[in-house]
């Protein structure tokens, strides 16, 4: 996840200096024939984009080893890497932390996943709304504490730790509005399903995201 948040500091750092050479040389007068080979050559390949964004939710699973229910508040971090192909379709790759606390004791479910993004999107005046799908994999970490709590230095006797990777599906639906070319405000929400063994209960529900997205 380090390797994945330093890989999207550097593009949207890059994207920011490429924007403000960009908007230089767009001030220079250029030939009809050099714009119509621009053009021509953005028909496929339209730049890229991306950026972080804060998530918060509400989720819940039914933990049947333990006969426990956990449900509640989940929130993180994380963010995306998208290529422009058409006027349409974009493809890249996205990862997420997700952590909740169903216990107020140092219990905790965290879900890390990532994967290949695909989305459509269209604009709208200053607003892109958009739709897509995640596909690829993921861990949960679950330590459930259940007689004491972290915030003292005694020995737990009735705690559970369990660490299971998942195949991760997540669908999302969002809307940007766009601030400038190179700067938009995201807003999305997705739906995180996981598949694997008999042991994976991972906590579903709607999460919502903010963030900004940096366009080149």
């Amino acid at each position: 996840m380090k390797i994945l948040l330093l890989l999207l500091f550097c593009i949207i750092s890059s994207s920011i200096y490429s924007q403000d050479i960009n908007t230089k040389n767009n001030s220079r007068d250029f030939s009809d024939d050099s714009r119509t080979n621009t053009e021509d050559s953005r028909k496929f390949f339209n730049g890229y984009d991306g950026g972080m964004m804060l998530h918060l939710g509400y989720v819940s699973t039914n933990v049947k080893p333990l006969d426990y229910k956990a449900e509640g508040i989940t929130k993180g971090i994380g963010g995306a890497i998208r290529f422009h192909i058409g006027n349409h379709y974009r493809i890249g790759t996205e990862g997420y932390v997700s952590t909740v606390n169903p216990m107020n004791n140092g219990s905790f479910m965290k879900t890390f996943w990532a994967g290949l993004l695909n989305d459509f999107y269209w604009t709208l005046g200053r607003f892109m709304p958009y739709c897509g799908i995640t596909i690829g994999g993921g861990t949960l970490t679950d330590c459930f504490i259940f007689d004491g709590n972290n915030h003292d230095w005694n020995k737990e006797q009735d705690v559970v730790i369990n660490k299971t990777p998942f195949f991760a599906v997540d669908p999302i639906v969002g809307c940007d509005y766009c601030i400038s070319d190179a700067v938009h405000l995201t807003f999305k929400i997705d739906l995180l399903f996981g598949f694997g063994n008999d042991d994976l209960f991972i906590p579903t529900g709607p999460r919502a995201y903010f963030g900004f997205i940096f366009f080149h």
